[in-house]
């Protein structure tokens, strides 16, 4: 369906569960042909309609408004009664992505000055929702039933809707429908912002509260770059052993993990492998993530990883200060073993003994299995798509280059 031609139906359901309160739910159920509908507004009626409502608000400018509707060109919807009437106002909301919602939570968020980084594109699930603009004087309730149901058609699974009144009366309105203080869940909200959290979508509450944590699989260079930063920024730097005893050669024949925080590689750790076992080492979290519970996620996530392997016993080498992560995986002291020192610093020989993992890849696989990228055998790879979509062209190219089509 073109973007032109997007209409929202007056029949069918509007918010999702939770978004209102009971009052104003009742309200809404009672307004049956008084209620209006939204069409999806023309760039010109648009930026019309914000011109005729900026004479009494303070609203962005029209270069403002153009690159936003630039970027999404769905966010404006014309209010009418009937469809084909005439226009009598407009909502304009905005489709937040999570750089979006989190400059409101933190207080950085200005609808006069609209940013289109803070907004999905046409076609992406929001992870929240902003009321950008309603004009449309004695039509706010009546409209609030195709606004339901406008937000549905951005996003199939709830999420939290943000607003801001206008003025006092807006202010007072948006309160009565369920609408709380957005201070009283995200502190740095900005005064007068308001928000509603539906039922079961105050996930996205959390990832402000609480730093968001990654543990991936390096795969290109670049990851490999975040590796050496953060055991230079650890070992290097705390430590003060010689860069050929930290870098010693091993990196490109490991499986290295990086764990990120809020996207800052924050941590490292590396498995590299032996007959029968499996060798965790360099375990390395920076400084100022040491109190987050990274380094326990990182091990954790090595030690899954060696066992999908099919390795059932691990190694490595341990400092009074990592101790307590081998111990985290069932580790101990291995008998009879002194301790040795390297690079000023004694350590002791750990040894765990796994669990078989009942998925591991063994002898005898699926051949497309042992192809895949490492640590990704349950997903497609590039080969396994090459048996799905053929290329004619690549083809032809190898039989000719081949000594039977050469002869």
């Amino acid at each position: 369906m073109k973007d032109a031609e997007i209409q929202l139906k007056q029949d069918g359901l509007c918010f999702w569960d939770g978004l209102l309160n009971d009052r104003a739910r009742n309200t809404l159920g009672k307004l049956g042909s008084k209620a209006t509908r939204l069409d999806l507004a023309s760039e010109d009626e648009a930026l019309d309609f914000f011109a005729r409502a900026s004479e009494n608000l303070t609203l962005a400018a029209e270069a403002s408004i153009r690159r936003m509707l630039h970027k999404n060109p769905n966010l404006v919807h014309v209010i009418r009664r009937e469809n084909g009437g005439p226009a009598l106002g407009l909502f304009a909301c905005l489709p937040l992505n999570e750089f979006g919602a989190a400059s409101i939570a933190n207080g950085q968020f200005d609808g006069t000055n609209p940013d289109p980084a803070w907004i999905v594109r046409s076609g992406e699930t929001p992870v929240a929702i902003y009321e950008w603009l309603f004009y449309g004087p004695g039509l706010y309730l009546k409209t609030m039933p195709a606004v339901g149901r406008l937000y549905r058609s951005l996003s199939q699974v709830d999420c939290p809707v943000f607003s801001k009144g206008t003025t006092d009366f807006s202010a007072r309105l948006l309160l009565s429908l369920g609408f709380l203080e957005a201070r009283t869940i995200y502190p740095n909200a900005q005064e007068g912002f308001v928000v509603v959290l539906p039922q079961c979508s105050d996930s996205w509450s959390t990832k402000l509260s609480g730093k968001r944590t990654e543990v991936r699989q390096v795969r290109s260079f670049e990851e490999l770059a975040h590796v050496i930063s953060i055991r230079s920024a650890t070992y290097l730097a705390e430590q003060f052993p010689l860069y050929s005893e930290e870098f010693d050669g091993n990196d490109f024949c490991a499986t290295h993990l990086v764990g990120y925080i809020d996207g800052d590689p924050a941590g490292a750790i590396r498995m590299r492998y032996f007959g029968d076992f499996a060798k965790v080492e360099r375990l390395a979290v920076k400084l100022e993530y040491r109190k987050s519970r990274l380094a326990f996620q990182l091990v954790k996530a090595a030690v899954a990883h060696v066992r999908r392997k099919g390795f059932t016993r691990v190694y490595g080498h341990a400092s009074a200060e990592i101790a307590p992560f081998w111990k985290l995986m069932g580790a101990s002291k291995m008998e009879n073993r002194k301790p040795f020192r390297f690079a000023n610093i004694e350590y002791h020989e750990m040894g765990a003994e796994l669990e078989p993992d009942p998925l591991a890849i063994r002898y005898g696989a699926a051949p497309m299995v042992t192809i895949r990228p490492e640590g990704l055998w349950d997903e497609p790879g590039a080969l396994d798509w090459s048996n799905i979509v053929s290329d004619p062209m690549r083809a032809e190219l190898m039989i000719a280059g081949s000594r039977s089509g050469a002869s």
